[in-house]
């Protein structure tokens, strides 16, 4: 006896009581039950180690609805309209699989499904490689005549009704080295100037690239060319901790004086005479009645609801966010990565908590990064040649930044560096090596009793609302409000200051 219960191991030269015969029969029983229980585990635990070899879509599809796994598709091209109408998707509904696709391509025609095609609701799997290209049926690869691309809502201007071609909605999950080219959206090549939700205009047709809606999964060495008005990789409720990281999603710019170019009475900006429409009334109707097949509710345009003209000399993002976080998407960890010409890069204000670690964002249309309260950026990058390097959306404060400013040669419109919204920040500017800058952009300051070092070049300028801010710059400084400390550098790596 140990502890004062029996061990299955315990053995005696006495000869046993009636009761303690009984317990012995019990005992073997419990024996028996042990090995039953441990011969399941050590069977579970080979089938995971066993490959199961799949050459077609139809066998790729039955195989990761099924668990404790690992599935390895032959290399190969192959079509998602293999698969019969209805059944066109990978639904990963199975747990505790490896997925792996590598050298695998499937195209996906645009028009041929109206949903996600690979989506992951199991839980603990590895899905790993894969290109998925959506191609259009006559071939076109990058589109350059808008006009005729939304005319032509049946094979090239349709979306997924704004679902993502990749969606994960199980936990513990992780996607590793897939690239996705999305294509196929309405309308597209005008941004969000038209609505992005249910005020939308002329009825809206989303395709995004990877959605997380599940807890701890990672998207690692995933590649995104977001060719389609969407988000890149995004995160919605309940999604937690998830990290991305070794990602590149890119987007497509255009110069907003193009759109003055369409002159076609069916183009959109003719239609909207060339305005930023205020008042969307025909969004949500427009966009059920395209579904089921009814003509479009043409948008009311009286003077009251045109609004402002579409801006000149400004460059339009074709697409939504790089990486973004949605209200209650949760916490996130971004590390590594590249967004480029997409609406926002790294846009995060909305998570719960939020890290972003050696990553860049350049080329951006609205802004390149933005952080939630308390978000910290470690050792990261980008430009301001589209957009500020960060707007500091909704004011969040307390936040730990540490960016290095790339010059913009090729800048257009008429943003600043930085609007440093919110109060009590620890910023660090650094500059990347070579010439002076001669974009001199300045930093704009706003709030309160934030700490702010600048080794750039550009200037700084406290308005009159920023109150208790202690500013180290060589850039030179505007003081425009009160009980500022302000501090003059030479160039990093000179000790002297200058008071």
């Amino acid at each position: 006896m140990k502890n004062g219960r029996f061990s299955l191991f315990e053995s005696s030269c006495e000869m046993p009581s009636p009761w303690g015969l009984a317990k012995l029969r019990g005992l073997a029983n419990l024996r028996v039950l042990t090995a039953v229980i441990m011969s399941i585990g050590c069977s579970l635990g080979l089938q995971a180690q066993t490959k199961l070899a799949v050459s077609t879509l139809s066998e790729l599809r039955d195989a990761v609805q099924k668990s404790n796994q690992t599935i390895v598709m032959a290399p190969g091209r192959y079509m998602l309209t293999d698969l019969p109408v209805g059944h066109r998707d990978v639904p990963c509904s199975g747990s505790h699989n490896t997925i792996d696709l590598s050298d695998v391509y499937v195209t996906v025609p645009v028009g041929t499904t109206r949903r996600s095609y690979i989506t992951i609701s199991g839980d603990h799997n590895l899905f790993r490689g894969g290109v998925f290209e959506d191609v259009y049926p006559n071939g076109l690869k990058e589109v350059t005549d808008f006009s005729a691309y939304n005319q032509n809502r049946s094979t090239l201007a349709k979306g997924l009704s704004g679902s993502a071609v990749l969606s994960v909605t199980g936990d513990n999950n992780t996607v590793a080295d897939t690239k996705l080219t999305v294509r196929g959206s309405f309308p597209y090549g005008y941004g969000s100037i038209y609505g992005i939700g249910a005020d939308n205009v002329y009825g809206l047709d989303k395709r995004c690239g990877i959605l997380v809606k599940g807890k701890q999964n990672i998207i690692d060495g995933c590649e995104i060319q977001q060719q389609a008005f969407g988000h890149g990789i995004y995160m919605q409720r309940p999604a937690d901790e998830t990290v991305v990281r070794n990602c590149l999603v890119e987007g497509v710019m255009r110069p907003s004086n193009d759109l003055y170019l369409e002159t076609d009475p069916r183009d959109l900006p003719v239609r909207s005479d060339y305005r930023i429409p205020e008042t969307r009334r025909g969004g949500r109707n427009g966009s059920r009645n395209r579904r089921r097949g009814r003509p479009e509710r043409e948008p009311e345009t009286t003077p009251a609801n045109l609004g402002t003209p579409i801006p000149r000399d400004t460059m339009i993002p074709l697409s939504e966010d790089g990486i973004r976080v949605y209200t209650d998407g949760g916490s996130v960890t971004v590390e590594n990565c590249t967004v480029k010409k997409m609406r926002g890069g790294i846009r995060l204000y909305l998570a719960s908590r939020a890290t972003v670690i050696n990553s860049t964002a350049v080329d951006c249309g609205a802004t390149n990064f933005n952080m939630p309260k308390n978000g910290k950026v470690i050792g990261s990058a980008g430009n301001f040649a589209y957009a500020p390097l960060s707007d500091f959306r909704l004011s969040k404060s307390n936040q730990d930044i540490e960016l290095t400013i790339m010059p913009s040669p090729h800048l257009v419109g008429p943003h600043h560096v930085a609007d440093i919204l919110g109060n009590n920040h620890n910023i660090v500017f650094h500059r990347t090596e070579g010439p002076l800058d001669v974009n001199l952009r300045p930093i704009v300051v706003v709030g309160s009793g934030s700490t702010i070092r600048n080794e750039t070049e550009y200037p700084v300028i406290l308005q009159a609302t920023a109150s208790a801010n202690s500013v180290v710059s060589y850039g030179p400084v505007t003081d425009l409000g009160s009980d500022n400390k302000v501090v003059r550098i030479d160039p990093p790596g000179d000790n002297s200051t200058q008071p």
